[in-house]
């Protein structure tokens, strides 16, 4: 089926392949841009992605024309990228070759190693001149404009940024951006390709460390430390830290601006709970505050708690199961947002009543006061979506030791 896709741009594809698209699958994933995989005559399959130009991430720069550049410059190099196929006329699809792979879980050893080889492999080159950028500079534009309305967890964040920055870093390297388990693709062996190249620019490769460290939260990787160890080069774990707040932050300023999983409400309250605990965590530890937990309720039995069991119960052995795919997927994500709903109607006035008795006590305008107040916060809203989260409830960022070299 392709009439999901525009007939101009099935047309440009077909033009630049030279072959008739056959068939067009909306795949799952992408916070800002959508993904589908073409199959051509022949059973030739090219990747695309989409943006209509109008997200904030597009309109500060980081936009397909940019993401195109980088899949060029990385032709012809060790690292392994999807081939560039061409950018449409309006700049608003990328056509990739199509990389074979799973972007399945980097704890078996040999896959991980072959993964940190390919980082060493893109540390190595001499980053590109083109995709200089002051990053979290970008990032704190993007939220100051386009963010609905003021969130006291960035602006704290943004704030400790800014006051802890270390040094320049005593080199500099291309940077994935959005590096780790997830977004790379692999056979269970060996790495086929690493993707989403969205927001690579030239910066600190502990950046790219501190990125693996984030994503392996949500994709099993080995032990950091042993990972660590493969890398060519010295791990400076105190800039890693640094660089595990900056990631954060900016995770929280692009669900805030974007949502998550192209307009997936669920996943984008289940990665915002999730970043948000973390981000928290990780204000105090920078503040040496010690946050400690709420006392949380126990959820109870309400008349809406048939209503409620009822609908997840038809989503479970009726819809899903009469699904595939994206459509499949999506319904995995309505059942997410019925979790939710259930416990704010089971604790959510009770933990209504804690908020405003933390308000009450904690000192909002000192910064340690307003730390422990967020952690507090992000626990109970962890508290609502924690049925949603499954293991994602328990994560927590992992966090290397020692420097290594």
């Amino acid at each position: 089926m392709t009439d999901k896709l525009p007939a101009a741009l099935l047309d440009w594809v077909e033009q630049r392949c030279g072959k008739p698209v056959t068939e067009a699958v909306r795949i799952l994933g992408g916070a800002s841009r959508q993904a589908w995989v073409l199959t051509l005559a022949g059973d030739e399959r090219r990747f695309l992605r989409m943006d209509n130009g109008t997200s904030p991430l597009s309109v500060e720069g980081y936009d397909l024309a940019r993401e195109a550049r980088v899949y060029e410059w990385l032709a012809d190099t060790p690292v392994r990228a999807a081939g560039f196929c061409g950018i449409s006329p309006d700049g608003r699809a990328l056509l990739l070759e199509y990389v074979e792979g799973s972007p399945g879980p980097l704890d078996e050893p040999e896959v991980a190693r072959d993964f940190m080889g390919q980082v060493n492999a893109l540390h190595l080159l001499a980053p590109p001149d083109h995709l200089a950028v002051d990053d979290l500079a970008a990032w704190t534009r993007i939220y100051r404009s386009h963010c609905p309305e003021p969130d006291p967890l960035i602006d704290l964040g943004l704030r400790l940024l800014a006051e802890t920055a270390p040094e320049p870093a005593p080199r500099v390297v291309l940077v994935h951006g959005d590096l780790g388990p997830g977004n790379v693709l692999h056979d269970g062996r060996r790495v086929t390709g690493l993707c989403d190249w969205e927001l690579a620019h030239v910066g600190d490769p502990m950046e790219d460390l501190a990125w693996i460290t984030v994503r392996a939260m949500l994709t099993p990787l080995v032990d950091i430390d042993t990972a660590f160890g493969w890398y060519d080069g010295p791990v400076d774990a105190e800039r890693v830290r640094y660089w595990q707040l900056a990631c954060q932050v900016r995770n929280l300023i692009g669900l805030g601006v974007t949502g998550a999983a192209g307009g997936d409400l669920g996943m984008g309250m289940l990665f915002a709970t999730l970043h948000r605990r973390i981000t928290a965590e990780l204000v105090c530890e920078a503040l040496g505050v010690e946050a400690e937990p709420s006392e949380l309720p126990e959820p109870i039995d309400t008349a809406a708690s048939d209503v409620y069991a009822a609908v997840l119960g038809d989503l479970r052995t009726v819809i899903t199961p009469a699904l595939s795919g994206y459509p499949a997927a999506r319904a995995k994500s309505v059942a997410r947002l019925v979790r939710y709903l259930d416990m704010v109607n089971r604790i959510g006035p009770k933990l209504a009543q804690q908020d405003q008795a933390d308000r009450d006590c904690f000192n909002l305008a000192d910064d340690a006061e307003l730390a422990r107040y967020l952690t507090r916060s992000a626990l109970r809203q962890q508290a609502l979506m924690a049925p949603a989260m499954g293991r994602l409830a328990h994560a927590q960022l992992p966090r290397p030791r020692t420097p290594q070299g």
